[in-house]
């Protein structure tokens, strides 16, 4: 639900870089962008565009500001400072979620860097979660962690106990299998009772996408599609489209979310042209592939796309295979584009693309039928590990992803 607040917890946000930050910051952004209201409370960090980032300084690293109490922690020592902190904490979290909806907790109920923290959150769950959800988000556990098993001679000793304290009042959330499994080993308890959300990537960024390509690519469902391929070239009659029509119908007829995408319009200066482009949008309508076959121009001013060398080169980068139907070719610079941008290649097996490409790619003959052709794409695509990897990763691990198929859910699942 819109406008409801989410907080978010944990010791640093950025301009401090590291990975639970990104991913709290790229949750932060995404709850954002579709109409939460968040606050992040945090020891470090900067707010940006419609995050609000309170900073307690006390959040950070005990050692990074009570390097004594650290030590003596650690010593087995649970000073009268220890308890004052608590509560210092204490109150100051409760003030700043006293109008929060949902808190996300990132690490700190299994981590020992602040263990007054910890303490002051357990209390604060104990006496909030009647009108607070609160989400324990695990990235790690201090007591499952090699690295730290130094630090955990006191484990068995408040306040290092409540690190191994399944908290009742919270529903606990880890990255992985393996750290679900984990958890569940050292709480004792069901693994059902822990969700597995895992990270995920930016992947406009990551790609360097613009955002005119990255709006088409959305809404067009682009990255959620089994097969994408793509064709840039100009309006002609021998660049025999039909054939990616064709190939298209038989290729979502077996049950597959394929797109084919063309760049160019027309020529205005040439009728052959603008009575062909009509003659393919006929036979999308004819073939009922009209969602399927996208011609890019037809959509230029929509999404104020330019179609520059930038903007070709997103797409190559989006899409998954460059599919080049022609009948005839002088040379075919797009397949020198697609294999310096490491995407398979598709191409008829015409003079001179063997030349071009060697034994690296697959070609079809034109003379081969429809499902013939489909076929072979399927398992020439399907047998590039690189391609399912894509594909999965832009299907399932984008921020967007991990928003609509687990975030969107856990922050509107207590509400009316």
């Amino acid at each position: 639900m819109e406008n409801r607040k989410i907080a978010i917890v944990h010791y640093t946000y950025p301009p401090v870089i590291g990975g639970v930050e990104i991913v709290i910051q790229a949750h932060a952004r995404i709850l954002v962008k579709n109409g939460y209201r968040v606050k992040v409370i945090s020891g470090v960090g900067e707010s940006e565009n419609g995050i609000e980032v309170k900073i307690i300084p006390e959040l950070r690293s005990l050692a990074s500001f009570e390097e004594t109490l650290d030590k003596k922690l650690k010593e087995g020592e649970v000073s009268k400072k220890f308890y004052q902190l608590k509560e210092e904490i204490c109150l100051k979290l409760e003030d700043e979620l006293r109008d929060v909806d949902v808190c996300v907790i990132h690490n700190i109920m299994t981590m020992h860097f602040n263990l007054p923290l910890t303490c002051a959150l357990k209390q604060l769950m104990e006496k909030l979660s009647s009108r607070v959800t609160f989400y324990l988000w695990c990235h790690d556990s201090a007591l499952m962690n090699p690295a730290y098993q130094k630090d955990m001679a006191q484990k068995d000793k408040y306040p290092w106990s409540i690190l191994s304290e399944f908290i009742a009042q919270a529903e606990y959330i880890t990255i992985s299998e393996l750290r679900q499994r984990e958890l569940a080993a050292l709480f004792s308890i069901d693994s059902e009772l822990i969700q597995v959300v895992p990270a995920g990537i930016d992947l406009k960024s990551y790609l360097d996408i613009s955002d005119s390509v990255w709006n088409f690519a959305q809404d067009k469902e682009l990255f959620t599609s089994d097969i994408v391929m793509f064709f840039p070239s100009r309006i002609l009659k021998r660049k025999n489209y039909e054939l990616g029509i064709k190939v298209i119908k038989e290729i979502k007829k077996r049950g597959k979310k394929c797109k084919f995408i063309i760049t160019s319009p027309p020529d205005p200066h040439n009728p052959g042209t603008i009575n062909y482009f009509d003659y393919l949008h006929k036979l999308c309508r004819d073939l009922e592939v009209q969602e399927e076959v996208i011609f890019i121009s037809d959509f230029k001013e929509s999404y104020d796309l330019k179609l520059d060398f930038k903007e070709i080169k997103d797409f190559y980068s989006i899409c998954d295979a460059l599919f080049i139907t022609s009948t005839q070719e002088g040379f075919g610079i797009p397949l020198l584009e697609a294999g310096a941008k490491k995407i398979p290649i598709i191409c008829t097996d015409i003079e001179p693309f063997p030349e071009v490409t060697g034994d690296f790619a697959l070609r079809v003959n034109l003379t081969e039928d429809i499902p013939q052709i489909a076929t072979k794409i399927l398992n020439y695509l399907n047998g590039i590990p690189t391609f399912s990897m894509f594909k999965r990763v832009t299907a399932h691990y984008s921020w967007e992803a991990i928003y609509e198929n687990y975030v969107k859910k856990l922050v509107d699942e207590d509400a009316k």
